[in-house]
């Protein structure tokens, strides 16, 4: 037995705690922790990738890589760490200078000791096999999506998105192949059955923006304006591409023009193309030089309504903003994901104007932004605007409704609050001291303050950094209407902004503005007997009606004789003030609001009313009626829906009615009509129906009235044309299946993540799996699918937590789903908060229609 003095002791304990302390600064956890990223940006710089690939033809085979990464090392007082999350077996060597480097590989980091390298310049040069999670591989294309923290699945890196870096890229691809990424083509060769690639190096962008496609695409190069484009595509209906290509590449030239001018600095990253994809997971993704959009968005049917055209410039609109806003400045870490969605959003409003000036865009922007936010706003599974977030793994569950549909309803709020001119000052001044840089939401708001006595600070503090949505009461005081909001969840909150009231007294109308800065109320000027809150849809909040202006809003409805029901604005911010009410259960009964949008409909000509109007109708519909409620309206909605369809002369307005009378059709006569559409018997004037129409088509026919289902599924997948919509239904068609043990077979097998690789296909599928009509042989898969979404979360893209959720409660309206709901949440009470909020968010109407279902 040894004997030890006390200093012995100590002085042994003192090595084993910074043993301990070393061991552990050096082994990272998953994913890039926020200390990691403040780590690497202060000691690295100056990197450059030089990254080749060779992409073999068929899919189950690997992807061989090797790279150079160069960078600038300031300071040594830690091993280097890169990421790469993928099986060990995929690295295959790391050297320096040529000589092979020691290395451990501890939760998908390399690590490297720091006496393996020098201050200054150093280069590693890498061999490996790239990880799929990423790569997004068919049979005959490849596309790369990276956000927020998926370039280490492909490749190793420092991924994090304030260490920018210039990318070069090499691709041997498959002869008949092409290929487009960030940087300009500087060259392609033949090299055996290969084609070689080669792009210049990008100018500095984060590792989520650097992106490249492969495969047998279409390609179609135009110059507008001495601006050259480039589109790549797969779409085999040329009359469909024909149709839409030109105004395309007309919005992006209108949308880049138009930022250059906003911001006085010209587009900065060289070339320009785009790429579009079928059943990519976003609208598009602003990757600098190979923009990706979703396919089906932007090449429209014929008969697109007027919301699909905006919903096409939009998109447009905003992926182009995001060159400056996003790319030129990049957030500084993922917790102001939101500052590049809200000026992507905010000037995507203000592009389209000049290219739809017969569309109200007062109203478009209403409807776009305010029914979404408060979808989530509403429940208690909201989030602030900004959020915290301590690992990059985790980024991915920010996204939502508060980021892309509130935060552009703000930043509208601080232009009117501090102009439209010193707006633009500020962004500009932020653009220029940020360029190729990365910035904060609070770098903004400092430039901001500098030029105005009005303390943004703390209004940002409460709109930005708190989550919720302000609810007001109507008051009266001596006949005076007032408004005054309510008692609010967060104590002494005020949400200070302007409302616009409009009171009616006998047949005169008063408008006035509202500055609601406290808790007090505050009364417009004379007496009235009606009133109107937020009349122009400006304010953001639940803002409560009193059932005798509600009424009378309802009976005078786009009434001609009256000047305020035929502004659609303010026919707009009614619907949505009755909606919110509805669903908190200020509004009629769920029959009778059905009977009220019902009978709306005819009265109303404007597109973007006509589709929410048929969106609000169809979730009473299907959610808070009960099925003996519905067979009694069955007959009536189904005429009502479908006379107006054959009476409306507006094609737009006539595809939607289309489409409803599809989602409600039940009856044997409804079946049949669908059934006759779809085999060409029945023609409707000026309802031209597309592939994808005619698929839907099937689908519900199958879903709802096909005697043998896979008759009708046969021949419409034998009819399909196009390569990528016939493996779309291949895939779907199980989850029609009448036989339930088909079903759940089907279900089963999305828990093998490579079932669930195309997540808009996964999307299709579980709508059907869990429509209304099959809610109560679908409750079996609520649970599981629960179970799953840890899972979704870290395999699957940034929307497909959320998406998964919603899709998963979006047909069950029973108080055993909800039962299953909150059982799940009271058994896993430290279950991720971010996802704990999907789950609260996915079954907020759950819950609103248990309480309100008749």
């Amino acid at each position: 037995m040894h004997s030890f003095s006390l200093s012995s002791i100590l002085l042994t304990l003192l090595i084993i705690t910074f043993s301990c302390k070393k061991s552990d600064n050096t082994i990272p956890e998953k994913g890039v922790s926020f200390s990691l990223n403040e780590h690497r940006k202060r000691t690295i710089d100056s990197i450059e990738y030089a990254i080749e690939l060779d992409i073999p033809a068929l899919k189950s085979q690997f992807i061989k890589g090797k790279e150079t990464i160069s960078f600038n090392l300031k300071k040594l007082d830690q091993p280097l760490t890169l990421d790469f999350s993928a099986d060990s077996s995929h690295l295959i060597s790391v050297k320096l200078d040529g000589k092979d480097l020691a290395y451990r590989f501890v939760n998908e980091h390399i690590i490297i000791d720091s006496d393996e390298f020098k201050k200054g310049e150093n280069k590693v040069e890498i061999e490996f096999i790239a990880g799929d999670m990423s790569l997004n591989r068919s049979d005959e294309y490849l596309y790369t999506l990276f956000v927020p923290d998926r370039a280490s699945t492909c490749f190793p890196l420092f991924d994090q998105p304030n260490l920018k870096a210039g990318y070069s890229l090499t691709l041997k691809t498959p002869a008949s192949w092409e290929a487009v990424s960030n940087g300009i083509l500087m060259e392609k060769v033949s090299e055996g059955e290969k084609s070689v690639y080669r792009f210049k190096k990008t100018r500095p962008i984060s590792s989520y923006l650097f992106a490249f496609s492969a495969g047998k695409f279409f390609k179609v190069t135009k110059s507008l304006n001495g601006r050259e484009m480039t589109m790549y595509y797969r779409e085999t209906d040329t009359a469909k591409v024909n149709r839409s290509r030109d105004e395309v590449f007309a919005l992006h030239e209108k949308s880049l023009s138009w930022l250059e001018e906003y911001t006085a600095i010209k587009y900065p990253f060289g070339k320009f193309d785009f790429v579009l994809l079928p059943s990519f997971q976003y609208g598009g993704m602003e990757h600098p030089g190979a923009v990706f959009y979703s396919e089906s968005g932007l090449f429209l049917d014929e008969n697109a309504s007027v919301n699909r055209k905006m919903a096409r410039a939009s998109v447009i609109a905003h992926e182009s903003a995001h060159m400056w806003f996003g790319d030129l400045v990049t957030m500084d870490w993922f917790n102001d994901v939101w500052l590049k969605e809200v000026f992507a959003n905010f000037m995507a409003a203000k592009i389209v104007h000049p290219s739809f000036p017969e569309i109200n865009h007062e109203l478009r922007f209403l409807l776009a932004h305010y029914p979404s936010a408060y979808d989530v706003d509403r429940s208690v599974g909201t989030n602030p605007v900004l959020q915290d977030l301590g690992n990059l793994k985790n980024a991915g569950t920010l996204y939502g409704a508060i980021i892309y549909q509130k935060a552009p309803v703000i930043m509208r709020q601080l232009e009117r609050k501090i102009g439209e001119k010193l707006m633009q000052e500020s962004l500009m001044e932020y653009l220029k001291t940020y360029s190729f840089a990365n910035a904060r939401w609070d770098d903004l708001i400092g430039i901001i303050d500098k030029k105005t006595p009005l303390d943004i600070a703390d209004w940002s503090n409460v709109w930005v950094k708190t989550a919720g949505m302000p609810e007001y009461d109507l008051a009266k005081k001596e006949g005076k209407a007032g408004i005054q909001q309510k008692k609010d969840s967060v104590s002494g909150r005020i949400w200070e902004q302007s409302v616009s009231v409009k009171t009616r007294t006998g047949d005169t109308y008063t408008k006035s503005s509202l500055n609601l800065a406290g808790p007090e109320p505050v009364y417009m000027p004379g007496s009235s007997e009606l009133t109107f809150p937020n009349n122009d849809g400006v304010g953001y909040g639940y803002f409560k009606m009193d059932s005798l202006s509600k009424d009378y809003f309802i009976k005078n409805y786009n009434l001609a004789s009256d000047s305020v029901a035929i502004d659609p604005v303010f026919r707009g911010a009614m619907l949505v003030n009755c909606w919110e009410g509805f669903l908190r259960g200020d509004g009629p009964a769920p029959e009778v609001f059905a009977e009220n949008i019902s009978g709306l409909l005819p009265k109303e000509e404007n597109p973007l009313l006509v589709d929410y109007l048929l969106g609000n109708l169809q979730s009473v519909w299907w959610n808070f009626l009960s099925e003996q409620t519905r067979a009694k309206h069955q007959v009536k909605i189904e005429q009502q829906l479908w006379g107006l369809l054959n009476k409306t002369k507006d094609k737009g307005i006539k595809t939607s009615y289309f489409r409803a009378f599809r989602n409600v059709a039940l009856t044997a006569d409804g079946i049949a009509k669908l059934e006759n559409l779809w085999s060409d018997k029945l023609v409707i004037k000026d309802l031209i129906l597309s592939e994808d129409d005619k698929i839907g088509l099937a689908y519900d026919i199958a879903l709802k009235g096909a005697a043998d289902p896979k008759i009708i599924l046969d021949k419409q997948l034998n009819n399909t044309k196009n390569p990528d919509r016939k493996s779309r239904m291949q895939f779907v068609i199980p989850a029609l299946s009448k036989i339930e043990r088909d079903r759940d077979a089907f279900f089963e097998s999305l828990k093998n993540e490579k079932n669930r690789e195309k997540e808009a296909w996964v999307i299709d599928a579980l709508g059907f799996l869990h429509h209304p009509l099959r809610q109560k042989s679908a409750l079996k898969y609520l649970r599981p699918s629960l179970d799953l979404l840890q899972e979704i979360q870290l395999t699957g893209d940034i929307f497909f937590p959320t998406r998964w959720t919603n899709s998963t409660f979006s047909g069950h309206s029973t108080k055993e789903a909800k039962q299953i709901a909150d059982q799940f949440l009271a058994e896993n009470p430290d279950y991720p908060y971010f996802l704990k909020n999907k789950v609260l968010q996915a079954k907020d109407m759950l819950k609103r229609a248990v309480t309100l279902k008749q």
